[in-house]
């Protein structure tokens, strides 16, 4: 199974080995007894921009678009984010019709009241 990293504070090249012994991590953690391949871990970058826990239009869009038509809270600094990220692929193609995405919510949601002007305007 692929996993894709999408950066919320770095470029892919730096993102990526993080993201691999992450994912490593917690199949140990779960005794899965298996080896993530190097090469099935991509990351993508682009939608951190300009800065680590700045926002940006796609990510405001995210957060709006998930909360409006599924009730789900992402916070702005990194669910937020990559959430953006994931839509900007989809709408790019990235992904079948026939494929399964699984997005991992890491929670943060309290972090939506400090950027309350950004999401409400």
């Amino acid at each position: 199974i692929p996993i894709v990293g999408i950066g919320v504070s770095r470029d892919p090249q730096d993102q990526a080995p993080i993201v691999h012994k992450e994912a490593q991590a917690v199949c140990d953690l779960l005794g899965l007894g298996l080896t993530v391949p190097r090469e099935k871990v991509v990351c993508v970058g682009g939608y951190w921009q300009p800065k680590y826990s700045v926002p940006n239009p796609r990510m405001i869009e995210a957060v709006r678009l998930l909360a409006r038509t599924e009730a789900i809270l992402l916070d702005p600094v990194y669910t937020g984010k990559a959430m953006a990220g994931l839509i900007g692929m989809s709408r790019e193609g990235a992904f079948g019709r026939d494929e399964n995405v699984l997005f991992l919510h890491t929670g943060g949601a309290p972090a939506l009241h400090a950027y309350e002007r950004e999401l409400l305007a």
